[in-house]
């Protein structure tokens, strides 16, 4: 009997059909944050016009359920010179993120861009941690560090050059 391989789809759809049941007895947060990225690989002397650094900002949302689970939707916005991209880019990313004040999770999201083929990159999967604090009832800061992969298998093998920081501000209702 061969083993299929982990498949981060099938964890999307997993949680996506619990989401709803989840939901009733959640906090629903949102909030806007920035993302502290760099390219990994010095394309600029190779001729790529690329930014090799820049803040991202972004919009948030986390589903927070009674438990250990959270649900993250994060909608980024790339000025151009992001990945060779000569026009502003999008990246919505979805998170599954495990623990309290201190967590960790994956996710997995495109980049969208008129300079795309078909305007949408490969998926990318993330790998995340990071510290939720309370500020004030209801108020949240969230510091991550976050790491980016062309393949799900290559998160396990992170380049430590290719961390970047991550924050954001988020209001529960």
């Amino acid at each position: 009997m061969t083993r299929r391989p982990f498949h981060p789809w099938l964890a999307l759809a997993l949680a996506v059909a619990l989401l709803p049941a989840a939901a009733g007895a959640a906090e629903h947060r949102f909030g806007v944050g920035v993302h502290y990225w760099r390219a990994v690989d010095d394309l600029a002397d190779e001729g790529f016009d690329i930014d090799e650094d820049g803040l991202a900002p972004y919009l948030t949302y986390q589903l927070v359920p009674a438990g250990i689970f959270r649900f993250e939707v994060d909608l980024e916005y790339f000025e151009k010179g992001f990945g060779g991209a000569t026009s502003a880019a999008f990246a919505p990313v979805v998170y599954l993120l495990v623990g309290g004040g201190i967590y960790g999770g994956v996710g997995i999201g495109v980049t969208l861009s008129d300079d795309f083929e078909d305007n949408v990159s490969d998926p990318f999967y993330a790998a995340r941690v990071g510290l939720s604090l309370q500020l004030l009832p209801r108020v949240h800061l969230d510091v991550n560090a976050n790491y980016r992969a062309d393949a799900f298998a290559e998160l396990e093998e992170a380049d430590t050059d290719a961390i970047t920081l991550g924050a954001a501000v988020r209001v529960g209702l």
